[in-house]
C-alpha cells in the first residue's frame, strides 16, 4: 500500500492499516538504541508517535511533504529527545517526598526534585487542599500516627473511616499536584 492509499484508508475510518506502519519501526529501534535507548523505550515512542500521526491525519493536520516513515522518525526523534532530557532533570536529585498511606492500601505518591522551590510548592499545595484533609495528611505522613490516632483525634467512627478519609484526601492532593509544574521548578 502506498502512502496515499494509506491516508485515504485511515480518512476512511480503516484503523487496520496502521499495522502496516510498524514496517518502518527497525530504523526507530536502531536510533533510539544508539542514544541511550532500548527496544522497549523505541515500541514506546513509536506507539506513540503512530497515535500523533493517527490524529493528525484524521484533524487534517497531516501535509505529505515526504514519505510517511520520515514524519514518523521526526516524531519519534522528538519524542526520544525530550524523554532524554526529563530524565536529565531527574538525575542528581536530592530530596525525596514521598506520601503513602501506611501500608494499609498500596497508595504512595513518590516525588524527587531538588532545590527549595518543591517545599513552598507542596506547603502551598498542601493548603490548597484544606483541612481536614491538611492535617489528616500530616498527621498521617509527617507524624507517622497510626489510623485509630487519627480517628480519635478527628473524631471518625473508626479506623477504617479515617482511612477511608485519608484516601480521599490523598486523591485531593494528586489532582491539585501538577507535575508539570514540578519538572519546571528550578533547582537551587
Amino acid at each position: 500500500m502506498t502512502d496515499h492509499e494509506l491516508i485515504v484508508q485511515l480518512r476512511n475510518g480503516n484503523e487496520n492499516c496502521l499495522k502496516q506502519l510498524y514496517n518502518h519501526m527497525g530504523m526507530v529501534k536502531s536510533w533510539i538504541g544508539q542514544n541511550n535507548g532500548n527496544e522497549e523505550d523505541a515500541l514506546d515512542v513509536f506507539q506513540e508517535a503512530i497515535m500523533v500521526f493517527y490524529k493528525n491525519v484524521l484533524a487534517d493536520k497531516y501535509e505529505p511533504r515526504g514519505k510517511i516513515s520520515t514524519y514518523l522518525f521526526e516524531i519519534c526523534k522528538r519524542q526520544w529527545l525530550n524523554q532524554l532530557n526529563r530524565r536529565k532533570k531527574y538525575e542528581n536529585r536530592d530530596i525525596t517526598f514521598s506520601i503513602s498511606d501506611g501500608g494499609q492500601e498500596n497508595n504512595t505518591i513518590e516525588i524527587t526534585i531538588k532545590g527549595p522551590n518543591l517545599k513552598q510548592y507542596l506547603q502551598s499545595t498542601l493548603e490548597k487542599i484544606g483541612d481536614p484533609c491538611k492535617s489528616i495528611l500530616e498527621a498521617t505522613i509527617f507524624m507517622g500516627q497510626k489510623m485509630e490516632e487519627i480517628a480519635e483525634r478527628f473524631n471518625y467512627s473508626s479506623a477504617r473511616s479515617a482511612s477511608q478519609q485519608k484516601l480521599r484526601c490523598l486523591q485531593k492532593l494528586r489532582e491539585e499536584v501538577s507535575y508539570d509544574v514540578i519538572i519546571r521548578l528550578k533547582p537551587e
